[in-house]
């Protein structure tokens, strides 16, 4: 009865499920070395895009990874353009993070598509850019980056 007990507590510590997409960041994405570990560049992210307007989503620390709803990115267009911002927060050497982040946005709407085959990097200087840019310099100047 012992042992059952302990294979039960080690089959759920070792639970594969993850809370991030099954996707990866689009090629244009953001990249940064940051001297943290994943989970305090979550939760600085967290606490920057927070004091910023767009709403936080989902953000797992456990796992490295941050999302926001879709929000109205102001721009130079006529309308706005509606934007989702996402950080993926990777184990690098131990004490710092390989950090990812993308802003999308979606051009059409198709129910018969999924969500993710209709978003698109948003432009380079765009709202949604300049935004994802400005995350990335929040996260290096609090924790510090790795020059490679």
């Amino acid at each position: 009865m012992r042992r059952a007990g302990f294979l039960v507590v080690v089959l759920t510590a070792c639970n594969p499920a993850t809370t991030r997409p099954s996707f990866a960041p689009y090629p244009e994405a953001l990249h940064a070395v940051i001297n943290a570990p994943p989970a305090r560049v979550t939760e600085e992210a967290r606490t920057w895009l927070a004091a910023q307007g767009p709403t936080v989503q989902h953000a797992s620390p456990i796992d490295g990874f941050l999302e926001t709803g879709w929000y109205n990115a102001a721009d130079s267009g006529v309308a706005p353009v509606r934007v989702k911002i996402r950080l993926w927060a990777d184990p690098d050497v131990p004490g710092k993070s390989r950090v990812t982040v993308e802003a999308v946005y979606r051009p059409i709407e198709d129910p018969t598509r999924t969500p993710r085959d209709l978003e698109r990097a948003v432009p380079e200087g765009s709202a949604g850019q300049r935004l994802a840019e400005r995350l990335m310099k929040a996260l290096s100047e609090k924790l510090g980056t790795t020059k490679g």
